[in-house]
């Protein structure tokens, strides 16, 4: 069944204790969704369709996982069937509450505590069998945020569909989640949250204000009104959020500012703070966006891959529900692409997309459609603790390449979220031919870069480092040569469809090795090496122009 612009018919599940709405107003008509956001919702939700398992009431796991089902894909599902509304949607969403449910932590003496498994099939964290090594080993803390939003949108737009037993069942766990979410604290036992850890920020902001005004509990509802002003702090400095320029939690960040704007209780900062914060974004958007290769320029604080047109990533749900699929940086055969599993979130995002595009500027909306010419851009981004200083941002947009940089100094490798395979602080972005997409990308080894985009240009440089820190190199992924057409790699002068002179202090015999054990966001990539001489004094740099 797939939702259209007009009218959906009677609810054909007359399940027990099931309210059908007779007739009934489809969310697109009632929000006023665009064909762009409704042709987002049914294609995704078709294809967690697929996924669905009626035996075990869950969706199962797209790809490697904590288990055979997804915890958090099965609560994204249960608002997405509401919204729906078709034949069976409204049990399957009951079915779900009570499995996910089923799987929260109540422990109240636990650090995970209101937390959600990641899978039924986990054990309880911190046993023999399922040790407890911090957030992210055997729980991950932020499955409270993304369950919990998504069942906002579940009470807030559709609790009529349900049983009041449901919905009582709901706002008690909900009200769990947001009490167990007050446990982190950055720093403390391992936790990393902080205001620059900017998705899931957000979310607990949303999370904290809801649930508060929800139930009545009015420190959920005082601790909403903190987190949000703590993040706007941060982020007015720069008008930037620190988490800057993912192609996929800047998508999340965007959805959970529109969840601000929607949900949050009237009198409350989040409606003061959001509409800046989410219009800002759009327009950094519209900056960074390059309509001809249909990616988004670096540098990436977290990225999941090189090509947008390969990987679901969540600013390509924000771009599809936006201006269509046909013009949206997303894979043509969904079968193939990587990273599928936030394939799942898709629909979420299009129930969200009326509010999401009420503070699209008309300028940025044009720029997603046609590349508006070459230019420069200019930013900042700060994260702390992570950051000694705020990272520098460059980008050189041009018709059929972009490069971006960003100079960064930092206490450890791997940018803020301390993740090297997804910290890009310098990338070139190109054409191959009409359809495939190269990437050179700078894989980090320390700390402090000093990374710098101009015209034609990409400079990179460690300024804190000597040759007896050990062996000191610069390191390049070269992604996107899926069919080589006759071409062979030689080296980052050798790359198909870009000429580029290379200029180093580094030695000038480099290594180079092809990669196929996806180690590295599921792609395929060469290796390509740069080592500085063992007793090299200065600093060390590496140039690359386009010539």
């Amino acid at each position: 069944m797939k939702l259209s612009v007009a009218l959906l018919g009677l609810n054909a599940a007359y399940n027990a204790g099931i309210v059908s709405a007779a007739p009934l107003e489809s969310w697109s008509t009632k929000s006023g969704a665009s064909l762009s956001a409704v042709d987002m919702f049914n294609t995704a939700i078709e294809w967690n369709d697929k996924y669905w398992d009626d035996e075990a009431g869950y969706l199962i796991t797209p790809s490697e996982g904590s288990g055979r089902y997804d915890s958090r894909h099965s609560a994204w599902y249960a608002p997405q069937l509401l919204a729906r509304n078709g034949p069976g949607d409204v049990a399957k969403a009951i079915r779900i509450f009570d499995n996910v449910i089923s799987g929260q932590y109540l422990d109240r003496t636990k650090q995970w505590y209101g937390d959600y498994q990641g899978a039924p099939s986990q054990p309880e964290p911190g046993t023999l069998v399922y040790p407890d090594d911090g957030p992210y080993s055997s729980w991950d803390p932020n499955i409270r945020d993304f369950v919990g939003c998504a069942w906002i949108v579940a009470l807030n737009d559709y609790a009529h569909l349900l049983p009041a037993a449901t919905v009582s069942k709901v706002e008690n766990s909900l009200h769990i989640a947001a009490k167990g979410d007050l446990y982190r604290v950055g720093g403390v036992d391992g936790d990393n949250s902080y205001p620059c850890y900017s998705n899931p920020w957000l979310m607990r902001t949303i999370l904290q204000n809801w649930v508060g005004a929800r139930v009545g509990d009015a420190n959920l509802t005082k601790s909403g009104e903190n987190f949000a002003q703590e993040i706007y702090n941060l982020w007015s400095m720069h008008r930037t959020l620190s988490e800057f320029n993912s192609p996929t939690y800047a998508g999340v960040a965007m959805w959970a500012l529109a969840l601000w704007n929607k949900y949050g209780t009237s009198d409350s900062l989040l409606k003061k703070y959001g509409p800046d914060m989410l219009t800002y974004s759009w327009k950094e958007l519209g900056e960074l966006y390059n309509a001809n290769l249909k990616n988004v320029a670096g540098p990436w604080d977290r990225s999941y891959g090189y090509n947008m047109k390969e990987y679901a990533s969540l600013i390509g749900a924000v771009i599809w529900g936006t201006i269509g699929r046909e013009k949206a940086p997303v894979p043509k055969n969904l079968l193939s692409m990587y990273h599928q599993d936030d394939f799942a979130f898709y629909p979420l995002f299009a129930l969200s997309m009326p509010e999401m595009v009420k503070y699209l500027p008309a300028k940025v909306k044009t720029n997603l459609l046609k590349f508006p010419g070459e230019h420069m851009y200019t930013s900042q981004a700060y994260s702390p603790p992570f950051d000694t200083y705020p990272r520098n941002i460059t980008t050189w947009m041009s018709d059929n390449v972009t490069i971006g940089a960003e100079t960064v100094s930092e206490h450890v490798v791997g940018g803020p979220a301390i993740n090297p395979s997804q910290f890009t602080p310098a990338v070139i972005q190109w054409a191959i031919d009409d359809y495939q997409i190269g990437a050179i990308s700078h894989w980090v080894t320390e700390s402090s870069i000093h990374a710098v985009a101009a015209p034609g240009s990409l400079k990179i440089s460690y300024p804190n480092t000597t040759s007896t820190d050990g062996p000191v190199s610069f390191n390049f992924l070269f992604s996107g040569l899926n069919v080589p057409n006759g071409f062979n790699v030689t080296g980052l002068e050798g790359v198909p469809g870009l000429n580029v002179k290379l200029t180093t202090n580094a030695l000038p015999n480099y290594t180079m090795t092809y990669n196929t054990d996806h180690s590295v966001n599921e792609f395929s990539f060469y290796n390509i090496t740069y080592t500085m001489p063992e007793s090299f004094t200065g600093v060390p740099y590496l140039s690359l122009h386009i010539v």
